[in-house]
């Protein structure tokens, strides 16, 4: 029986399988244009690993998950449908922030902003209803202008969602499902229950602005599959760590979802490694994600910030700046300049020979020998050295008149330098300095770099894992059926019987919603947090077991004064993870050396390296820089003056070479 991790990312499609103690990996060209095609295609390369064919790869499947950058995607290319909002009138002008934490105009024209007369006091009451032919009005109005999804988002609401459940009633007796002029309608109060009137309605739009093409591009997927022969749920992951059926799923929790999840599997691996300081890279083809691990545990923020916007879905922290393998390098006003534009998989780096014609780093990697053409994707995918130094003699080394080779190494350094200072920023904190801080580096182009960017920021210590080119799929195997229920309340203390209500009525569903992927009562893990407002301060308590609540909690804590409010209710539900395993054996002799091929590592020569092959290294193996490992899905630089070891779990530790 086999488990079917995949994460899409904007260039690569990367999958992890297991089959409860084996585990392998495959990695596709990510398909732009259908990417339910590359999904198929990464499982069929998984089953293949495993000598078994698509069909019977999927039907003895217990388990698929995966992650997409479908969303974030439509966030950074501003490529969603057009959008109406409905609100309070008076309120038309007043969504959260300005400039470049603005709602309106990013993501909808201020023109598609319409106020109507309706009033929720700060106590719930209804003081006025929502009249029909105003909301009628609005809504004719807003689908002429070419809306094809309206969000209702009224003040006051999440005290008393009435006026909105009444506006929707209204508009679909008007506008029934079945008419082709319907226009999809989503309320504020159900996307996220949050008090902020603006953070609650930001969240509404962005969900709404993704909401379509992840329900089209997730739906797909999954007939698809059961096409093929899974006949179970794809569940989908969620950036808080968590995941869920695709009819479960709200669009904007897939937001960052594949580099959340690497946060939660780097987690789990310190915490196996005894490590207590981690800080994560994550290289891909489109994007480096950091994120920092504290005694075994991810960071996790109530209120994130998406392209600059506060939203009210909890998500595990990551930074994300453009700089990938498929970052493009270009000569603006006689300065060098890389990312943060991507050459994607579509055309992709000039080396694909895909009508690429902009140099990228991975071009760069081509043409200073830390990546062999020949042996790309272990020799799968050929790349063509001549257009990769047709591109960068045309783009770059031509205007800043220099050769290829200093071209590229222009370009390599400069996105160390950039991902370096990102690491120096996040490792600014009182929490321990570089020189305390293990690098996990990870992603596909992670550990041609990994050296280069740890010495320019003062990391002393390396780790690279045997799957760490598809490491967002790996962390996807360390997550559990989960289902988060929340609300705000602003509730006294002595209304805990009330918070209680709504614990009981959250367990009720999780019970219905984890019956739905398969799960019965007594699986069930629910943990209860209670926020608590005192004089300005915020508190989050809680408590794990099948009887846990509110009121439990405010007695155990001894909790007497301030306010209820929110509550959270978690239900989760484990599944099989697959956990790193230590060899027996050290190896009984050295690493033989593959080849030997010019690099250029700096200066004005190129330096006779030495390459290894990754299946050729054993626990205890050790490799002295200048040296290149090679390995199907990336390649492992090991910089002069530092040394690779492989330890008992098979990774590859890189350190400083003692003097």
């Amino acid at each position: 029986m086999y488990t079917i991790d995949i994460d899409i990312g904007g260039t690569f499609t990367d999958g992890f399988f297991t089959d409860g103690e084996l585990h392998r990996t495959s990695k596709v060209l990510t398909t732009p244009h259908d990417i339910t095609e590359g999904l198929l295609n990464c499982i069929a390369a998984g089953g293949e690993e495993f000598g078994v064919n698509l069909g019977e790869f999927l039907l003895r499947a217990t388990i698929a998950r995966v992650s997409t950058t479908v969303g974030t995607n439509l966030i950074v290319q501003k490529s969603g449908p057009r959008l109406g909002l409905i609100v309070t009138k008076g309120n038309e002008k007043n969504l959260y922030g300005a400039g470049e934490a603005a709602v309106i105009d990013k993501y909808i024209k201020s023109s598609m902003v319409v106020g109507v007369r309706e009033r929720v006091n700060e106590e719930g009451e209804v003081i006025t209803p929502v009249a029909e032919k105003p909301l009628l009005d609005a809504v004719r109005r807003l689908v002429q202008e070419g809306a094809r999804m309206i969000v209702l988002s009224f003040e006051n609401s999440w005290r008393n969602p009435l006026n909105e459940l009444r506006a929707r009633e209204m508009v679909l007796e008007r506008y029934p499902v079945h008419y082709l002029r319907s226009v999809p309608l989503q309320l504020g109060t159900e996307v996220m229950h949050d008090s902020d009137d603006h953070v609650r309605t930001n969240s509404a739009l962005l969900n709404a602005y993704i909401h379509a093409e992840m329900a089209r591009t997730l739906y797909r997927g999954e007939d698809h599959m059961r096409d093929k022969g899974f006949d179970k749920p794809l569940l989908v992951v969620h950036a808080n760590g968590g995941n869920a059926r695709v009819a479960k799923t709200i669009a904007l929790n897939t937001l960052h979802s594949g580099p959340a999840v690497a946060a939660r599997g780097a987690a789990s691996l310190a915490k196996k490694l005894r490590l207590k300081n981690v800080v994560t890279t994550d290289m891909g083809g489109t994007s480096l994600d950091v994120s920092l691990i504290d005694e075994g545990s991810e960071r996790f923020s109530e209120h994130p910030i998406v392209d600059g916007i506060p939203v009210a879905t909890p998500m595990i922290e990551v930074e994300s700046i453009g700089a990938g393998g498929g970052s493009i390098a270009s000569v603006v006003e006689g300065e060098l300049r890389v990312g943060p534009e991507s050459a994607g998989s579509a055309p992709g780096p000039a080396c694909y020979g895909k009508g690429g014609l902009q140099p990228t780093v991975t071009d760069a990697n081509v043409l200073l020998g830390f990546i062999d053409p020949e042996n790309f994707l272990g020799g799968k995918m050929r790349l063509d050295r001549m257009s990769a130094e047709r591109a960068m003699k045309r783009s770059v080394s031509a205007k800043i008149d220099v050769s290829v080779e200093e071209a590229s190494l222009a370009v390599r350094d400069s996105i160390n330098q950039q991902m370096s200072s990102e690491l120096r920023a996040r490792l600014a904190g009182p929490k321990g300095s570089a020189k305390d801080t293990t690098l996990f580096s990870f992603g596909g182009s992670g550990p041609l770099h990994a050296c280069a960017v740890a010495e320019a920021a003062g990391i002393l210590k390396i780790i690279c894992f045997p799957f760490g080119s598809v490491f967002s799929a790996f962390g996807s195997n360390t997550t559990n059926v989960q289902h988060t229920y929340s609300r705000t309340l602003g509730l006294s203390l002595k209304d805990g019987k009330i918070a209680d209500e709504y614990v009981a009525l959250f367990k009720e569903q999780a019970i219905l919603d984890m019956d739905g992927e398969g799960f019965n009562a007594d699986d069930i893990k629910f943990t209860v947090k209670t926020d608590i407002k005192n004089r300005g301060q915020r508190r989050s308590l809680s408590a794990t077991g099948k009887r846990a609540n509110v009121r439990q909690i405010l007695k155990k804590k001894g909790v007497d004064t301030g306010k209820i409010d929110a509550i959270q209710c978690i239900a989760e539900c484990e599944v099989s993870h697959w956990i790193p395993s230590p060899t027996k054996t050290n190896a009984n002799r050295d690493p033989k050396i593959k080849v030997t091929r010019q690099v250029f590592w700096g200066g004005d020569e190129a330096t006779k390296t030495d390459i290894f092959e990754k299946t050729d290294l054993r626990q205890g193996n050790k490799i002295v820089g200048p040296a290149i490992v090679e390995a199907v899905d990336t390649a492992y630089v090991v910089n002069p003056n530092w040394q690779l070891e492989v330890d008992r779990y098979g990774n590859f530790v890189m350190s400083r070479v003692p003097k």
